[in-house]
């Protein structure tokens, strides 16, 4: 009964420890894959505005116009809700980065849009071409932001295993008292009970009359040494007879 009951309260405390862990870290997972998810959103839209710019340079200034427009609202967006996933240590200094080199890139674009009409192709050409520098580095600080959260995934996965461990402990720890128990238990069992039984048994399979008295050899004043007494009371009685 003691032996269910410690695996009882072992189990017990081990889904609490893994429902408790578990919890925690799925809620900061959860927070991480969500700034990634708003970083891939930024860089698709930072991919279409760039387009955009290409579109209204080579002359078609309404799509390029709306795609520009698009984009930019799609990326304050993606800002507005990473900000509210903030989990991984220094990440608003990551977003803060972003939206300073993306409002770079995007001024710039709009200057350009502005001043298109009296450029010429090579002109155009070449405000574009320098325009890629404000994009890589509006790339580069997204990027940036997605690998933070990728590491903070990370961490979070290996974080998980070790508090794995520790929830395992107390389950550990009570099926090795389990056993221990069940071995002292067994020893005691035949040492003081099936042993004692065993030697009374072997005394009276080699017993003869003229031995007078059985001797099992059971040294404690016991209930199987009362029995070994009175067996060799029945056999005084049964020679007196």
């Amino acid at each position: 009964m003691l032996l269910v009951l410690m695996l009882v309260i072992a189990g017990v405390m081990s889904i609490i420890e893994f429902d408790r862990v578990g919890a925690s870290i799925k809620n900061v997972m959860d927070d991480n894959y969500k700034s990634i998810e708003q970083t891939k959103y930024m860089l698709d839209a930072l991919e279409r505005e760039d387009s955009g710019l290409l579109m209204y340079l080579m002359g078609n200034r309404e799509t390029g116009s709306q795609t520009i427009d698009l984009a930019y609202s799609t990326i304050q967006n993606a800002i507005k809700l990473a900000q509210t996933n903030i989990t991984e240590r220094d990440e608003e200094k990551y977003i803060g980065n972003i939206i300073e080199e993306y409002k770079k890139f995007h001024t710039s674009v709009k200057q350009i849009t502005d001043t298109s009409i009296t450029l010429t192709l090579d002109e155009k050409n070449e405000i574009y071409l320098q325009n890629q520098q404000l994009f890589f580095a509006a790339k580069k600080s997204i990027n940036e932001l997605m690998q933070l959260n990728q590491d903070g995934i990370y961490k979070q996965t290996e974080l998980m295993k070790e508090n794995s461990k520790r929830a395992m402990m107390p389950a550990i720890v009570s099926i090795v008292a389990a056993i221990v128990f069940a071995l002292l238990l067994n020893f005691f069992i035949s040492e003081y009970f099936i042993n004692p039984i065993h030697r009374l048994i072997d005394s009276l399979k080699s017993y003869y009359p003229e031995m007078g008295r059985i001797d099992a050899k059971i040294g404690l004043k016991d209930e199987i040494k009362t029995l070994e007494d009175e067996i060799n009371n029945l056999i005084v009685r049964f020679k007196v007879k």
